[in-house]
């Protein structure tokens, strides 16, 4: 989900110094923090996608593979892991088709997500790489890890049910909060609607005054609506292909305990079938890589440490 971290202070900042887009001019700050990390933005032709990412191309670290979900792109999801990963892995954060910069001339289906992100692992050589992904981009790690084999030494599942997720379950959050279809709840239309999909999304939703909010949606939330409805009416028909996963590598889940849109509930069936670990993060919903930055970084830090170490010393 779309995680925006915008201060007061700097909202009050940017408003004085100039009456342009004040988002647009945040999405910069980001682009420029990934920069100053080392980070290199690229954009790749792989067959009919073309995919945008980021890389601080650190030789001789294990790779780390970040993938986002509905709203937003993967630089403004993975900011805070950006900081704190870069230092010691190589990390890469793709933005997936018709979100951010990237798009597809394929049907929008979850198998065409999961083609693009393979293809960029091939066509940057990685024959190694733990992977993390978040709600939609969870769907999207579950079946690549599928077809990863041998390259895959972890996988980290984060707020994403995989097959643990009930029609029942989906009519009960819809009508919660007041729509017909979970696509009118990821694909806002106006600043309301925007507001509201904020209010499910994070524990302690950001108070965004309204002309922030229709800035937000025209630089992050209003591009590919159609390519990215079709994206959600075409999940549940992959709900048979997560029944019978065959994932050998390390697993880890992370949930935030007052996740709304996928239960606390949906990550412990998920944790049985896939035979992971599981942690629970207090005080965080949906949002939780930028509510909980620390706790996440940390725990996720310490399981993909873990791995390695078992690694090197089968190496050695």
């Amino acid at each position: 989900m779309l995680k925006i971290q915008i201060s007061a202070i700097l909202v009050i900042l940017l408003s004085l110094m100039s009456c342009k887009n004040i988002v647009t001019r945040y999405d910069t700050f980001v682009h420029k923090s990934y920069v100053r990390k080392d980070f290199s933005s690229e954009s790749i032709a792989l067959g009919n996608h073309e995919v945008f990412y980021y890389d601080n191309k650190r030789k001789d670290a294990p790779v780390v593979l970040f993938v986002h979900g509905f709203g937003g792109d993967g630089k403004l999801s993975w900011i805070e892991q950006a900081k704190t990963f870069s230092k010691d892995y190589r990390v890469i954060i793709p933005d997936i088709l018709w979100f951010g910069r990237s798009k597809s001339k394929d049907a929008p289906e979850l198998q065409t997500q999961i083609n693009a992100m393979a293809a960029l692992i091939k066509s940057l050589e990685i024959e190694r790489l733990h992977l993390v992904g978040i709600s939609y981009g969870g769907f999207i790690s579950l079946g690549l890890a599928q077809e990863l084999n041998e390259k895959l030494a972890s996988l980290t599942i984060v707020d994403s049910p995989g097959v643990h997720f009930s029609d029942e379950e989906q009519k009960a959050f819809i009508d919660k909060i007041g729509v017909d279809h979970i696509a009118d709840a990821f694909i806002p239309k106006n600043s309301e609607e925007v507001e509201r999909m904020f209010s499910f999304a994070f524990r302690k939703p950001p108070k965004l005054p309204k002309f922030i909010r229709t800035q937000t949606l025209g630089v992050y939330l209003s591009q590919n609506p159609e390519e990215q409805r079709s994206l959600l009416l075409n999940l549940p028909q992959n709900r048979k292909a997560f029944e019978h996963l065959n994932i050998k590598t390390p697993t880890l889940i992370l949930w935030g305990e007052d996740d709304e849109i996928f239960l606390v509930k949906d990550a412990k069936e998920l944790q049985k079938q896939l035979n992971a670990e599981l942690i629970v993060i207090p005080k965080a919903g949906h949002g939780l890589p930028s509510e909980k930055p620390k706790a996440f970084n940390e725990a996720l830090n310490s399981f993909i440490q873990r791995i390695e170490m078992e690694s090197n010393a089968i190496k050695k």
